[in-house]
């Protein structure tokens, strides 16, 4: 169900507004069907449509009259669709291959980024009869599990929109739109009785040294210094390469306030365990940015769930995780745990600028030398780079090339922004301008 419902918005939309004529290459009727598709004009249907148009993906194959077919296209305009063409290309037997793009508020939540396809057309008389589309880019694990947690979500809170997924009328789109969100409205980080935890791998890259400094820059800010969190180091997963000690930094950061995962994961995890049961009894929840891997994270729930058997975890632990990397060298059976017991957001990766998150990865940025005029958070700071510049690509570690270019790599911090909404900050001269002190 969930590439037929792309299908159906993709094969079955925004017919183009030029009348068909056969002195009109397929071509560039079917460029100007994909450039049409943005405006959802269905009063252009009958120019560019057969009497009907039979849609098809592997086995699943749909006709449309011109009725059913402006049906369909008034529940996609209602996502603000955007498509793009990347290419297109005669075929010899007269079919027209079109390799397209397509994100809107659905596909954004859904599969985190654009869908990309390779659409075949035909023609009869001129106009389109026929299209068929395979898939090119399309992740089916985070399609599904972010359909999974939106449908649970709807049946326990707002049972009255269940079948909105299967709805493909005007008003089911609404209802989708409504569930989205509703989802997405759910509060987060409750500054008065939450604890947040951020989970720094500190293998093989230097940006955890920096995110370390971006975190305590945060947290000194007055909106949020009473905020409880606490810093874990040493919470890597199966990749290889040399650890990157933090200890003097974390020292100097967080005081008393950080636990030492490195070689000793499971000692950690019961300590940390024991921390978040405060705030657990406490009826707060527990939020934990990975910028990592989850390895210690599903250690420590399960250390928290032979402590408190009674405990809801994919109600009261929320881990935020940023990087397809980080989840890549999570070991496997972790991660799956992870994502089972507990309330798991995917967000869009914080190392670039523009996807709905932070850009907190930016080559040749020194500005904050003038803007962190605080001494201590300067220190911190100057550390933090210090470090960086000591390990980055030394004895086989990951080179940061933003680091090696004189610039900045806190993109882990997304990840808390995100918990604190504030996933409106643009980049890392929006960061310092708005919480350096």
């Amino acid at each position: 169900m969930n590439r037929i419902l792309f299908l159906l918005a993709l094969c079955a939309i925004g017919l183009t507004s030029c009348k068909q004529s056969e002195k009109i290459p397929p071509q560039e009727v079917a460029k100007e069907y994909f450039g049409m598709l943005d405006t959802s004009d269905y009063a252009k249907i009958p120019n560019l449509m057969a009497d009907s148009l039979v849609t098809e993906e592997g086995d699943y194959t749909m006709t449309y009259s011109h009725e059913g077919y402006e049906e369909l296209l008034k529940w996609d305009a209602v996502f603000d669709p955007s498509y793009e063409v990347l290419e297109t290309v005669q075929e010899e037997n007269g079919t027209v291959k079109v390799r397209a793009s397509k994100i809107d508020t659905r596909i954004q939540f859904l599969h985190e980024k654009p869908i990309i396809t390779d659409n075949y057309i035909t023609f009869k008389d001129g106009k389109i009869s026929s299209l068929r589309t395979e898939y090119v880019d399309f992740d089916d694990e985070t399609f599904g599990n972010n359909r999974t947690r939106l449908l649970t979500y709807i049946n326990e809170a707002h049972p009255e929109l269940n079948g909105f997924l299967t709805d493909q009328t005007e008003a089911g789109a609404q209802k989708y739109l409504q569930a989205l969100e509703l989802y997405n409205g759910q509060p987060r980080f409750d500054l008065g009785k939450d604890l947040l935890l951020m989970h720094f791998d500190c293998k093989t890259d230097v940006d955890d040294l920096q995110a370390a400094a971006g975190l305590l820059t945060l947290m000194s800010h007055p909106n949020f210094m009473h905020v409880n969190y606490h810093a874990v180091a040493g919470t890597y997963g199966i990749q290889e390469g040399l650890y990157v000690p933090p200890n003097d930094l974390f020292q100097q950061a967080f005081g008393k306030n950080w636990t030492d995962a490195h070689n000793r994961m499971e000692a950690a995890a019961e300590e940390v365990a024991q921390k978040a049961m405060t705030t657990l009894k406490a009826q707060g929840d527990i939020w934990i940015a990975e910028a990592g891997q989850s390895d210690f994270s599903a250690k420590l729930v399960k250390a928290l769930q032979s402590k408190l058997p009674d405990l809801e975890t994919t109600k009261r632990i929320h881990i935020v995780q940023h990087s397809d990397w980080n989840e890549e060298v999570t070991t496997p059976e972790l991660l799956d745990f992870a994502k089972k017991n507990t309330d798991y957001h995917k967000i869009p990766d914080g190392n670039a600028v523009g996807n709905g998150t932070p850009g907190f990865r930016t080559p040749g940025y020194t500005q904050w030398k003038e803007q962190v005029t605080d001494p201590q958070l300067k220190s911190v700071w100057e550390l933090a780079v210090d470090l960086s510049n000591k390990y980055n690509g030394k004895e086989g570690r990951y080179l940061n090339e933003a680091v090696q270019q004189n610039g900045v790599d806190f993109s882990d911090l997304s990840e808390v922004c995100w918990m604190l909404r504030l996933e409106d900050i643009k980049d890392t001269e929006e960061f310092f301008e708005h919480y350096a002190r």
